[in-house]
């Protein structure tokens, strides 16, 4: 997996080692005539669109966060400043609802994208995030269980969170962070919980 610098100039004392929600999303899938490989590269321009569309709908400044270039996602790591409420109940539908009207109103390409979502600390480089938050948001966004849930629905947002998103915001809350909406995925030894509205 490549990683692309983290262009920010700020200062990284504020944020090394302190806990941020991490945020990676990740093109999942490309269906359509163009759908190939070539075009994924194509699809990161869309994708970028929507992220920053969505930050700004939702009220979370896309300014203040620290964000890198993933294969074929983009991870962003949102200050402490910023409630993990707000982006599971605000970025998390504003992201939701781009990509779906962008597939059905601009796309010659149908993207499908899937999203993972923890807290922990986060450390910030010239090199781009890493720290022990990243490797955990980046092995529930690659659980066979988020994949393959992705394919069988065809939906156009797969969201799955770590067990402490669940257990801090999601289990006492509603809207999109409505517990009846989530379920306990078991994976390789560790668990994470599934959106799973139907």
């Amino acid at each position: 997996m490549s990683t692309s610098p983290d262009r920010s100039s700020r200062p990284t004392d504020r944020w090394n080692h302190v806990s941020h929600s991490v945020l990676f999303l990740e093109i999942a899938s490309l269906d359509g005539p163009g759908g190939t490989e070539s075009d994924r590269q194509v699809a990161r321009a869309p994708l970028h669109r929507v992220l920053r569309s969505a930050f700004a709908e939702s009220g979370i400044p896309w300014a203040s966060c620290r964000h890198s270039e993933r294969h074929d996602g983009v991870l962003v790591a949102i200050p402490p400043s910023i409630s993990t409420s707000a982006i599971i109940d605000r970025l998390i539908p504003c992201v939701e609802t781009g990509i779906r009207r962008y597939n059905r109103e601009a796309a010659p390409v149908r993207i499908q994208l899937r999203a993972a979502l923890h807290v922990g600390p986060v450390i910030a480089t010239t090199d781009g995030l890493t720290g022990p938050a990243i490797a955990v948001a980046s092995s529930i966004l690659n659980a066979p269980e988020l994949v393959n849930y992705q394919l069988k629905t065809d939906i156009d947002l797969a969201v799955m969170v770590s067990p402490q998103v669940y257990e801090t915001v999601i289990r006492h809350a509603c809207g999109f962070a409505d517990p009846t909406r989530y379920r306990e995925i078991h994976s390789e030894g560790s668990a994470a919980w599934l959106c799973s509205p139907e």
